[in-house]
């Protein structure tokens, strides 16, 4: 049976307030990029800077609740006694 939560999408809303600076710039720029008439090369300038931030937002909301994958078996390079 298919249940219906494990396809919502969940936003993790501290991820935003771990990244004040990147969060500020993001919104700052989706409304000027919205609102303002902005030459041809600052706009696409700006337009790839928020698509970076949007990535780097998307990526660390996909990451998994233990904050990444597992983590591989350490192997020991030393004698053991």
């Amino acid at each position: 049976m298919i249940k219906i939560n494990d396809y919502k999408i969940r936003i993790k809303y501290e991820e935003f307030l771990t990244h004040p600076v990147l969060t500020a710039v993001f919104v700052v720029l989706f409304f000027s990029l919205s609102f303002a008439r902005l030459p041809a090369l600052l706009y696409m300038l700006m337009l790839a800077v928020e698509v970076y931030i949007a990535m780097f937002f998307g990526a660390r909301f996909a990451s998994p609740e233990n904050g990444g994958a597992a983590p591989a078996e350490s192997q020991t390079l030393g004698e053991s006694s």
